[in-house]
């Protein structure tokens, strides 16, 4: 860890205020280094101040390493070159060399994150800053022309912090919204770029301009290194298109129209409130992770007041005009909720415009047409069938029956102990049947031909409510795409389930659908590890399952549709 990692990571005005004096110290050094082979002598002052200079970037160094922990061969470095600067000043070309190491070290502190023109844009402006104070405080012993004329390149600094702050705001992607000027980050942009054209304005009018723009150079360059410890202003949301806020508890907000909207947070004591509405407790819902609560968004902007544990933060929303299109609340918003998300982390920034739930997909016909298939070549004596009253359930369930009919298998709705069981409704029916399953299976037997859920079904909060199950899929959740999309859901929402909807979305965004033949897949709260004795006690939940602490692997060879 170096500076720049205290800087995003530690929010204190500590470690701001140690990183601001670390790099303000060191640029002092590092152009009076820099800037040494072009002046005849070095007076007593400038000696002075490159000491303190010096003295402070130690004293910030070590603070660094005791305090937060930064890496300390980078640290020792920098101290190294800070303090061999001040006793080479009485050679011309010596200092000169250390000042660029310093330099170097300062580029990395400030921009080791950036890429591209951010890189161009922090290397350019600290190029500038150290400059111009190293020929401040060095342009009392005399300059020899020949290596350095002052006003041309007091035009030529001016410009660059100029180009660079501009650069910045451009590359920040705040330049043409209102964050620019209503956050913090946008704010202290503007400074960066403001307060060189008041540099150039003094380059132009007044004949001592090193003197006086030095005050203004290092209070742009303070400005430009606290950049990194001002959180980046979140993307304006956009009407119709799901919003998704990571910081300070993750939220997302389906389908961010005019009217019933659903809010969904990790599990916890949480409350959402829409503008001056009565605050909302947020919930949890069968068959799925978290807490959700449901709240009335007027048109246009408005904001969502969250407290969780006592602490409150406020989320900018805009619902747009547009009327709503989408029902995404409800017994199937959950479902819809992990669907969006999916969306939003594979890439995609489009409205919402439908709902898992509205209609059976190709693909989930052919699914279940398959498993009727895998049940008949079973013999099951009859399927009991569990669905529900959405547009997909009754779908499904008309699909069941009619392909039942076809392999002469009876479709009921009454439980029998040697029937297999088939849910093709939504979570919160399938979580509701499911645990009443799970009971009478400890009790006596039931569903002995075994428990099938549709596709869709496929979430960790319903797979283990039950000792087993089968789903048929069209895709094996330990291969790496499902990997990436269970790692990408578990970095951006604290305890989120994966659900086929939302793998189907992800890999939508990313122009990828799943092609596979169908296989029946078995789903168990077992681990297909056998663990030794020197595995006993080991956590066998690792990162990137689809079910955690639970077993999916394929049962079947591929099934026609």
């Amino acid at each position: 860890m170096h500076m720049s990692d205290m800087g995003t990571q530690a929010v204190s005005a500590g470690a701001v205020l140690v990183r601001i004096l670390l790099l303000l110290a060191g640029a002092t050094i590092a152009g009076i280094g820099l800037v040494r082979p072009a002046v005849a002598e070095v007076r007593r002052p400038a000696l002075v101040l490159a000491w303190t200079a010096a003295a402070a970037t130690v004293v910030a160094d070590v603070v660094s390493i005791v305090v937060y922990e930064v890496n300390p061969v980078f640290a020792v470095v920098q101290l190294v070159l800070a303090l061999a600067v001040p006793p080479l000043l009485r050679w011309r070309s010596a200092p000169a060399y250390a000042g660029f190491g310093l330099f170097v070290v300062l580029v990395s502190e400030i921009s080791l994150d950036h890429m591209g023109i951010e890189f161009f844009a922090d290397t350019a402006y600290t190029v500038a800053a150290v400059l111009w104070i190293g020929i401040t405080v060095l342009g009392t012993g005399g300059w020899q022309p020949e290596r350095l004329r002052p006003k041309p390149v007091a035009l030529t600094l001016a410009a660059v912090l100029v180009l660079a702050g501009v650069v910045q705001i451009a590359a920040s992607g705040v330049a043409l919204d209102r964050r620019l000027y209503t956050t913090g980050f946008g704010l202290l942009l503007i400074v960066v770029a403001v307060l060189p054209l008041v540099v150039t304005a003094l380059v132009l009018t007044r004949p001592r301009f090193f003197p006086l723009g030095v005050t203004v150079v290092v209070a742009a360059y303070v400005a430009w290194s606290a950049l990194i410890a001002v959180p980046k202003p979140l993307d304006l949301p956009t009407p119709g298109v799901p919003l998704l806020v990571s910081q300070p508890t993750p939220l997302l907000l389906t389908p961010q129209r005019p009217g019933r909207n659903l809010v969904h947070v990790p599990a916890g004591s949480v409350t959402v409130r829409a503008g001056d509405e009565p605050p909302v407790t947020a919930v949890s819902r069968p068959g799925a992770d978290g807490a959700w609560a449901e709240v009335t968004l007027p048109a246009g902007r408005s904001t969502l007041t969250v407290e969780r544990d006592g602490v409150s933060s406020t989320v900018d929303v805009d619902t747009g005009t547009d009327p709503l299109q989408v029902n995404a609340v409800g017994a199937d918003g959950p479902e819809c909720a992990g669907a969006a998300l999916g969306g939003l982390l594979g890439g995609s920034r489009a409205a919402l415009a439908s709902c898992p739930a509205d209609e059976l997909s190709t693909e989930d016909a052919d699914s279940l047409r398959s498993m009727i298939g895998f049940l008949a070549s079973k013999s099951v004596p009859a399927i009991t069938l569990v669905g529900d009253e959405s547009p997909r359930a009754r779908a499904a369930a008309a699909l069941v029956r009619a392909n039942a009919e076809q392999v002469h298998i009876p479709v009921v709705t009454e439980e029998a102990p040697n029937n297999a069981l088939l849910l093709v409704s939504g979570w919160t029916r399938a979580a509701t049947e499911l645990s009443l399953v799970a009971t009478e299976q400890t009790e006596r037997p039931t569903f002995t031909r075994g428990v099938y859920l549709a596709p869709w079904l496929l979430t960790g909060p319903l797979v283990k409510s039950v000792v087993s199950s089968a789903v048929p899929l069209r895709f094996d959740p330990r291969e790496q795409r499902s990997l990436n999309y269970t790692l990408d859901l578990a970095s951006a929402f604290e305890g989120q389930s994966a659900s086929v909807a939302g793998f189907q979305r992800w890999l939508a965004a990313r122009g990828q659908r799943l092609d596979e033949p169908v296989r029946i897949y078995a789903c168990a709260q077992v681990d297909v590890m056998q663990m030794s004795e020197h595995m006993n006690g080991m956590d066998m939940n690792y990162p990137g399952q689809w079910v955690p602490s639970a077993t999916v692997v394929p049962i079947s060879g591929p099934l026609p549709d």
